[in-house]
């Protein structure tokens, strides 16, 4: 009987595919790796947001502004005044409300346009006594020239050389000084009658501060 010699060529051959097909059986079952994220794969992370003027600064420490004092805006929805920030406000009669000022002596109301609550707030004003109001100068709030309750009609005119007297308050004996804004509205700081000292400041679009609106 015919012995079969193998040829080394041909088992070379043979071992070369062998190997082929188990390499590719091997790429088949393994699934792709994802390459590791870079640092620069990383999103960068949100700026943190700077903290707005709220109840924990207290009205002392609160700005006031052509646009409003504190926390509180002009042209804000009325109904979103009395419930948007953590300071409690209750509503005094309609379209005014008061805002709890947490134990200071400060007095601080808003009164809706028209005093219509469905409306959006026109006027802000913070006050105290006429005849203890010097003793608040420095206090605040202030304006971010450094004027508020206490301060003279001689620095509001040094800090807003362009303020003028009213000639009509609507109101009897008080002083009424007017600075106006570039976005329409304006402040007004009122004095008692020919008296140096300010007692009272108003953020308002109106001429001048709606007078006993609860009366």
């Amino acid at each position: 009987m015919a012995r079969v010699r193998s040829h080394p060529a041909v088992a070379l051959l043979v071992a070369g595919v062998l190997t082929l097909g188990l390499a590719a059986c091997a790429d088949a079952t393994d699934p792709p790796r994802s390459p590791a994220p870079s640092a620069s794969d990383t999103p960068p992370a949100s700026p943190s947001p700077t903290p707005s003027e709220t109840a924990a600064d207290g009205v002392e420490g609160w700005t006031v502004t052509p646009d409003g004092i504190g926390p509180f805006q002009i042209g804000m929805r009325y109904v979103d005044a009395l419930t948007a920030h953590d300071v409690t406000v209750a509503e005094t009669c309609t379209g005014v409300a008061s805002v709890d000022t947490g134990g200071s002596d400060v007095d601080m109301w808003l009164v809706a346009t028209g005093q219509d609550p469905q409306g959006t707030v026109s006027e802000i004003t913070v006050s105290v006594m006429a005849d203890t109001a010097a003793e608040h100068a420095g206090t605040g709030p202030l304006t971010d020239t450094g004027i508020g309750l206490g301060s003279s009609v001689k620095e509001l005119e040094a800090a807003y050389p362009d303020a003028r007297e009213l000639d009509d308050t609507q109101a009897p004996n008080r002083s009424m000084y007017y600075v106006q804004s570039d976005t329409g509205g304006g402040l007004i700081f009122t004095t008692a009658s020919g008296a140096d000292v300010i007692w009272s400041i108003s953020v308002t679009t109106g001429e001048t501060p709606v007078y006993e609106p609860c009366a």
